[in-house]
């Protein structure tokens, strides 16, 4: 283990390098991207290392690896950099909080404001979409586990992810789920297995996205938030859509937590920062708001059942 004999403490540089490096892997690209030099690049991690008194950085065939401690400490590192962008004015994501609730205003490259507003989790039993309330009930009568079958009604609809050593990874996405219609099924089976962030978009994109899983992941608890986006449609060109997304704690048979999402197509949402002008009308054949036919094999409450047969 590292000793450090002079910390003068971690700098805003250093904590830059490590987060370039362990996105591209690669000392170029990381030199490029922060506009400095492969040397610069390897003495910060160098420097960072010695601070913090772990090895972050192994190179395995002339190929830079993240260690299981740089792991540890990556989502950490890259969170500081997005506050520190946010209080200088700097970063594309705007964020704040109130009554505990989490409001957030992504604008990316292109002009394209992403607006996200989360809800209280009782908004789903006073006037959630049937969707959600069958999927918060089925996840109650599963007990978190994500292969019970009480889970059987919803897992079409859903997309479930486990916890990588670098991220979020896609484990199974329903036929029928809102990432399946909007993007097109041949994308969603292509995905399994891969990193949410395998599309190299930017970390202030990565917050805004799924900055809420870890916690939701963590505490085995529920979230539900109301998001304006823009999304490639069909491999197309990004086009605005809004939806509500609801997110659960899971538990995988083999005991280790996952996470399950259920996003709903929809265009009943509450966001605050949406103007009434700014919201996008959705195909009448995207839109989620009414619970499908279901097999007659499967069993809902007398409340579900009632709701289903007056949405049909």
């Amino acid at each position: 283990m590292y000793q450090s004999k002079n910390n003068t403490g971690v700098t805003v540089d250093m904590l830059r390098a490590f987060v370039c490096l362990s996105r591209h892997l690669n000392l170029s690209k990381a030199s490029e991207e922060l506009s400095t030099t492969r040397q610069t690049v390897r003495r910060h991690i160098t420097d960072l290392e010695v601070i913090v008194g772990q090895k972050l950085f192994e190179v395995i065939d002339r190929q830079y690896q993240v260690t299981p401690e740089g792991l540890e400490r990556l989502e950490e590192a890259r969170k500081l950099l997005l506050q520190l962008d946010a209080w200088a004015g700097q970063s594309s994501l705007r964020k704040n909080t109130a009554g505990g609730l989490e409001k957030l205003q992504y604008t990316d490259a292109e002009g394209r404001v992403f607006l996200s507003q989360q809800h209280p989790v009782s908004q789903i039993g006073l006037n959630g979409l049937p969707l959600m309330k069958m999927a918060l009930e089925a996840w109650g009568n599963a007990m978190t586990q994500i292969e019970h079958e009480a889970m059987e009604a919803i897992r079409p609809y859903t997309v479930i992810y486990r916890k990588g050593p670098t991220g979020w990874v896609f484990v199974d996405v329903g036929k029928e789920s809102a990432y399946a219609r909007w993007f097109g099924w041949a994308w969603s089976k292509s995905v399994i297995g891969k990193l949410i962030t395998d599309d190299n978009l930017d970390d202030e994109y990565n917050e805004f996205s799924g900055g809420a899983y870890s916690r939701i992941y963590d505490e085995g608890g529920v979230r539900i938030d109301h998001i304006l986006a823009h999304l490639p449609k069909d491999g197309g060109e990004p086009q605005p859509g809004t939806f509500q997304r609801l997110l659960l704690g899971g538990v995988f048979p083999d005991g280790t937590p996952g996470l399950i999402l259920l996003a709903v197509i929809t265009e009943q949402i509450e966001i605050d920062a949406l103007d009434d002008t700014d919201r996008p009308k959705l195909p009448a054949d995207m839109i989620m708001d009414t619970l499908p036919a279901l097999s007659p094999a499967v069993t809902l409450l007398p409340h579900l059942q009632k709701a289903s047969h007056s949405t049909l």
